[in-house]
C-alpha cells in the first residue's frame, strides 16, 4: 500500500513538471514532424493552456488519491482529552453497578467485555482496555483490576474494584455470580500497589 502512495505521489509531481513545461516546445519537438504543413497544425494558444490545465487536474487528483490512501493506512488515534473523557465516562457508567463476572483470561481482565464496549466511538481504531494489574483471582472475595487505556499520545488507567454482591441468585455454596462495581479513571499508566 505505501508503494501505490509512493507511486501516486511521484505521478502527481510529474504531470505538475509537465503542466509549467512549454507545451508549444513540445508539440514542435514531438508532434510537428508528422505533418507537411506543421505551422498550420499547430494547435491555438487556448489548447495549450487547456493541456496545461489537464496536466495539473491530474497532478491533483493524483494527490488527492495518494492522501487518500494514506489517511485510509494510517489509523486515527484517539487525542489524550477525548480518551480521558472516555475512560472517565466508562468509569461513571460502571461505578455502583452489580454486574455478573465475564470469564477472562488474564491478557484481557474479567471485566472487559463489560469495559470495551463503552470506549467505542466514531473513529474505527477505538481505544482498547488492557489488563494491566489484577490483586488476584476475583472468586470468593472478589478483586482490583487495573487496566490501560491507550490513545494517540497519552494512557489512561481505569480501576474496577470487585466486591461479591450482598444479592446472589444462586446459594452461598456455590460461590458469588455477582459482584458490586466500583470504578475510577486517572490520567497516566496504571502502577502496581
Amino acid at each position: 500500500m505505501t508503494a501505490l502512495i509512493v507511486f501516486m505521489a511521484i505521478f502527481g509531481l510529474g504531470f505538475v513538471a509537465l503542466g509549467f513545461a512549454n507545451h508549444r516546445a513540445i508539440w514542435w519537438r514531438f508532434q510537428a514532424r508528422r505533418h507537411a504543413d506543421p505551422a498550420a497544425h499547430e494547435p491555438s494558444d487556448a489548447g495549450f493552456v487547456v493541456q496545461r490545465v489537464l496536466c495539473f487536474a491530474v497532478a491533483a487528483m493524483a494527490f488527492w488519491g495518494s492522501f487518500d490512501l494514506y489517511r485510509t493506512v494510517t489509523p486515527d488515534g484517539v487525542d489524550h482529552d477525548e480518551l480521558l473523557e472516555r475512560v472517565r465516562s466508562v468509569a461513571q457508567t460502571l461505578d455502583g453497578v452489580t454486574k455478573p463476572s465475564v470469564l477472562g483470561t488474564d491478557e484481557s481482565g474479567t471485566w472487559s467485555d463489560w469495559i470495551d464496549p463503552e470506549l467505542r466511538g466514531p473513529e474505527k481504531d477505538d481505544p482498547t482496555a488492557w489488563l494491566a494489574w489484577s490483586s488476584g483471582p476475583l472468586q470468593p472475595d472478589g478483586n482490583e483490576e487495573r487496566y490501560d487505556v491507550s490513545g494517540e499520545d497519552a494512557t489512561v488507567c481505569l480501576t474496577v474494584t470487585a466486591t461479591p454482591s450482598r444479592n446472589q441468585p444462586v446459594p452461598d455454596s456455590m460461590g458469588p455470580v455477582n459482584f458490586d462495581l466500583r470504578a475510577e479513571a486517572a490520567d497516566g499508566a496504571c502502577t502496581e500497589e
